[in-house]
């Protein structure tokens, strides 16, 4: 198991292995250029930027033109997966670091930190922080904290993963190569995470740099990727679910944590279903979940109920209060460990709310994908 990522010195310059930063953009905007701006001006000197983006805005493509870094473009819009599979070619990197195009970084070292936490492993998570003062992105900013720890759980449990959050993570070239590059699916970055799985590729979790996510910014704009999201993920759990469940019996100890870390909603709502007698409210909300699938304005009436359902006992429910108690205080361990703040007073908003938002989208993904044999989604090229 290779130890988590951390930073070890590299030694002399001679030593020091080629990175090659790979972002794929559509379009792209002023967050982009910036955030080649940062990484060119990075101390690192055996560098390399490459930038994929398809449709460039003119004054982006200035821009890049000027900065100086490996330039691909497309005129067309020809998708994530085929601009990340594109600008491999071109990279001489002997480490690759790939990032979103709406990320930014401000940590110093940032590259050599990633350089010195891959010297003996092949698959690398980087630590996520959500940057807004909006309820929205304080919501999302307490689920990047889960995900930072699920990440960091897997690297020091097992010294493998399953998945991982593809807005930035590094690779090791020879490794990509092995398992054939990107995958031509909604979820590239959970299909790459597999099979790096199965192929028994070392993975560390990177929490000695950074970078800066923004969230959506708008809720109109949240529910349009978190749909997304959830069908990319129903796809994926169908085409794996068995390689999963064999994953799960290997590790439960590591893979069920995770996603009770990452979904502590399935709990709350399970405890609702379980417990109480609300049998016509119950079946409304299942019944609206299906129908969610088929007409996407009913999203808001079947959170709405199966919202309901929870609060209807909030005040005098004490299996419901627990798990709050509960999830409240890890929130708190698992930011202080991976040195973020702490959102604990909106942790109930969270649970109660951003939560059971969430998994009623997932739920619905789930009925698009399984009952309806239907894995498009709006204003995405794979």
């Amino acid at each position: 198991m290779c130890s988590l990522g951390r930073a070890d010195n590299l030694g002399g310059e001679a030593e020091l292995p080629m990175v090659s930063v790979v972002i794929p953009a559509y379009r792209g905007g002023r967050e982009l250029v910036q955030l080649v701006e940062r990484l060119l001006s990075d101390g690192y000197p055996r560098k390399e930027v490459v930038v994929a983006v398809d449709e460039p805005l003119p004054v982006v493509l200035e821009a890049l033109e000027k900065l100086g870094c490996k330039l691909l473009v497309n005129n067309g819009r020809r998708g994530k997966v085929h601009a990340l599979n594109e600008a491999l070619k071109v990279t001489d990197g002997e480490i690759l670091v790939f990032l979103d195009d709406d990320v930014a970084v401000e940590d110093e070292g940032f590259l050599r930190k990633i350089a010195e936490a891959m010297r003996s492993c092949d698959v690398a998570d980087v630590k996520k922080v959500i940057v807004g003062r909006s309820l929205l992105a304080k919501l999302v900013y307490i689920e990047y904290v889960a995900v930072n720890f699920a990440g960091m759980l897997m690297a020091r449990l097992s010294g493998y993963t399953v998945a991982f959050n593809g807005a930035a993570f590094a690779i090791r070239r020879r490794a990509l190569e092995s398992i054939g590059g990107f995958p031509a699916t909604l979820t590239e970055d959970f299909d790459l995470g597999l099979r790096c799985f199965l192929h028994r590729l070392r993975y560390t979790f990177v929490d000695s740099t950074y970078v800066l996510n923004y969230p959506p910014a708008s809720w109109r704009e949240w529910y349009k990727q978190r749909k997304r999201w959830a069908v990319g993920v129903s796809d994926w759990l169908r085409r794996n679910y068995r390689v999963l469940l064999r994953a799960v019996g290997g590790m439960p100890h590591v893979l069920l944590p995770g996603l009770v870390l990452l979904l502590p909603s399935l709990v709350t709502f399970s405890i609702t279903l379980i417990l109480y007698n609300l049998t016509h409210f119950k079946a409304a909300a299942l019944l609206l979940i299906g129908l969610s699938s088929l007409v996407s304005q009913l999203l808001p009436l079947a959170t709405l109920v199966t919202l309901n359902i929870q609060l209807v006992y909030l005040l005098t429910a004490l299996p419901l209060l627990v798990p709050l108690l509960v999830f409240t205080a890890w929130h708190v361990a698992a930011a202080r460990r991976l040195s973020m703040r702490s959102e604990a007073h909106l942790y109930p908003v969270y649970l109660f709310f951003y939560q059971v938002l969430w998994l009623v989208i997932l739920l619905a993904g789930l009925v698009r994908v399984l009952v309806l044999k239907r894995t498009d989604v709006e204003d995405w090229v794979v």
